[in-house]
């Protein structure tokens, strides 16, 4: 990037903020031009301002600019540098002059004809390179450059230059549907044909979280969609993927090199070419993609996508910056990008058109590939209207979407609108939130490893946890495992040091059991049904494929807790455990929890307890196995288990 020792920019309309270089001008400036060719606009002084090694000057004007046109600020011994368009781009009327609300953004084929349209209204020129040829795009209505060829490009591999603000970017097609190897260029995809079908409503929902490269030892989405028999015998409703669109930090070329989960998301409508059976060919990729999201489906499943719009991981060599340079993005007070996910740059979705984006890729998820649902990372960064247009959009479409993400409260960069955090889930009653105070009742305190839960030592908490079976769910998921912090099994192991392993098992057991039997939606880590361990690591985000890969694990070894698991998945789905009301009391510590003509009891002791009672009853779940055995009067309730039993 060139250096000057000035920096012009157009805040607004009206509005030049000229920040400059005290070494360079110690003297305060008297005159400031804008010029164009042969155009000169005088710039009036409203104020001056020093800041650090700068002085700031706040200039006015009256006449009206083209907007992407090239001006340049002018002043003593006619110093010129270039205009940047700034902070105009985030103001309500750019915003309602250049918002562009069709749906055929990006490589588009239709009726024989392949158009490419971008958004880009500060940009001056855009072109189009493919087939290792340079076109020149149009500039129309909205600030959308335009071409279009005849005939279907399907396959062809291209990106843009973009000229804005004086410089000349190269960049891939933020509406890419397609990519090759490390996101260097886009490419065309016909995905003119919608592939979703309606499904029924799910009840009891129970959720399992899963990488795709952890799934299997190939990591593909074709080896995933050709073992799915594990899965699908456990019964579970959706299947959520960790995010499976194109990410940076694995080389394409050699995935072996660097292990990732994918939250650092580069281009979020092609899929991550690592993924694929040949990374050379993107059509196969996502025609393999489609294939895991079928196979899903034919196997009882829902499919749940992981998105990650809170932020992007090389904002300012993204697709975004470089075509519409400061919109997509959030700023703070010295112009630099907010990062207060400490993932890099926030996503700045009160922008009218940011907005759009998110919309428009999870509606072409949803009809292209037949998706049933998003989580959404870092939710708390997005503003509440977007994710309520979000939400009304995918209704429309499926009914049955179900929507969900982490709503933890966090500090973000705006502070002026509300944020999708749990504060605010009165006003998002279409989306279901991570309830981590489920998660450190009855695990314990994620942050704290020794620190225990109702279930890892801290039986106190019983009245807390009994709260959470019967009060109503009100968009709660309930989970004490998901891929972040340390796995269940681990945590167990630091709560109850001095344990066997089949008292940790046992403990194991009974959190997926409070999991599963709480009111709310049910959610199960990978790995978590076999007692998965990763040697204490509280994030294996980047660590390696030996700690996370699944096929590493024996789960022959915990077959009994894989079953146990199964058993109740089932039990919940027949019997809508969770999703009707109950009433419920604590004795001894001990939960008894009323559901109809249903009775669950919540032992947390190692020691088992006596439980009597009038008349007789059959167990319907045992802790271990279903069974239709008959019980008279009293009934001895295992230690550190949970059983079901039902009135006659």
């Amino acid at each position: 990037m060139q250096e000057y020792m000035l920096y012009p920019y157009l805040d607004n309309y009206h509005t030049v903020t000229v920040e400059m270089s005290e070494r360079f001008f110690p003297n305060q400036e008297k005159t400031f031009h804008l010029f164009k060719e042969k155009e000169l606009i005088p710039l009036k002084i409203e104020k001056i301002a020093t800041k650090r090694d700068k002085i700031i000057y706040t200039l006015t004007f009256e006449p009206e600019i083209t907007i992407g046109d090239d001006y340049y600020l002018m002043t003593y011994n006619n110093y010129c540098v270039p205009l940047i368009y700034r902070y105009i781009v985030k103001t309500d009327r750019f915003n309602q002059e250049f918002y562009y609300g069709s749906d055929d953004l990006g490589a588009v084929v239709k009726n024989g004809v392949t158009s490419f349209k971008v958004w880009a209204p500060t940009a001056k020129n855009l072109w189009l390179n493919i087939e290792d040829r340079m076109y020149k795009m149009i500039k129309g209505d909205g600030g959308v450059f335009h071409l279009s060829f005849d005939g279907n490009l399907n396959g062809t591999a291209y990106n843009y230059l973009a000229e804005v603000n004086g410089r000349t970017f190269k960049t891939i097609d933020p509406y890419g549907k397609g990519q090759t190897p490390n996101s260097k260029k886009s490419v065309v995809v016909d995905y003119s044909q919608d592939d979703f079908t309606v499904r029924d409503k799910s009840d009891s929902i129970v959720i399992y979280e899963v990488s795709v490269r952890d799934y299997s030892r190939e990591g593909t989405f074709k080896a995933m969609s050709e073992n799915l028999a594990y899965l699908r015998d456990l019964s579970f409703t959706h299947l959520q993927l960790l995010p499976v669109n194109d990410f940076a930090s694995v080389n394409d070329y050699f995935p072996a090199m660097y292990y990732n989960w994918g939250y650092d998301p580069v281009s979020y409508q092609a899929l991550q070419s690592s993924y694929f059976s040949d990374i050379q060919n993107p059509l196969l990729g996502i025609a393999e993609f489609k294939q895991l999201v079928k196979s899903i489906h034919q196997n009882g499943m829902k499919v749940v996508l992981d998105v990650v719009f809170n932020h992007h991981y090389n904002a300012a060599m993204s697709s975004f910056n470089c075509l519409v340079p400061y919109y997509y993005f959030r700023y703070d007070e010295d112009g630099n990008f907010g990062e207060k996910t400490f993932c890099g740059a926030e996503f700045d979705s009160r922008q009218l058109m940011c907005q759009k984006f998110f919309t428009d890729t999870l509606v072409y998820f949803v009809k292209f590939y037949d998706i049933d649902g998003f989580r959404f990372d870092l939710m708390s960064f997005l503003d509440v209207k977007t994710m309520q247009e979000i939400a009304r959009v995918l209704k429309n479409i499926r009914q049955d979407i179900l929507l969900y993400g982490e709503g933890w409260m966090m500090e973000t960069s705006d502070k002026e609108v509300p944020m999708a955090n749990m504060a605010h889930k009165k006003q998002l009653p279409d989306y279901f939130f991570f309830d981590d105070g489920f998660r450190d009742c009855f695990k314990g305190n994620t942050f704290i490893k020794e620190a225990q839960g109702y279930i890892s030592g801290n039986v106190d908490l019983a009245p807390k946890a009994l709260e959470y079976f019967i009060k109503p769910a009100n968009q709660r998921i309930n989970y004490v495992q998901c891929h972040d912090d340390m796995t269940c099994f681990d945590k167990l192991k630091c709560c109850c040091p001095n344990e066997e392993e089949k008292l940790l098992v046992a403990r194991q057991k009974l959190l997926i059991g409070c999991v599963l039997m709480s009111r709310g939606l049910g959610f199960l880590g990978a790995g978590q049904e076999f007692c998965i361990s990763k040697k204490g690591l509280e994030s294996c985000y980047n660590v390696s494929d030996e700690i996370n890969n699944l096929s590493n694990y024996d789960k022959d070894k915990y077959r009994d807790v894989i079953d146990y698991t199964a058993q109740l998945i089932e039990l919940k789905k027949h019997y809508h455990i969770g999703d009707v009301d109950c009433t419920g009391y604590v004795q001894d510590n001990l939960l008894f929890v009323n559901i109809d003509y249903l009775t669950i009891i919540v032992n947390p002791y190692i020691n088992d307890y006596n439980y009597t009672f009038a008349g007789q009853k059959r167990v319907v779940f045992d802790g271990q196995k279903k069974t239709n055995g008959i019980i008279e009067k009293e009934y001895a309730v295992k230690g550190l288990s949970l059983v079901i039993l039902q009135e006659i």
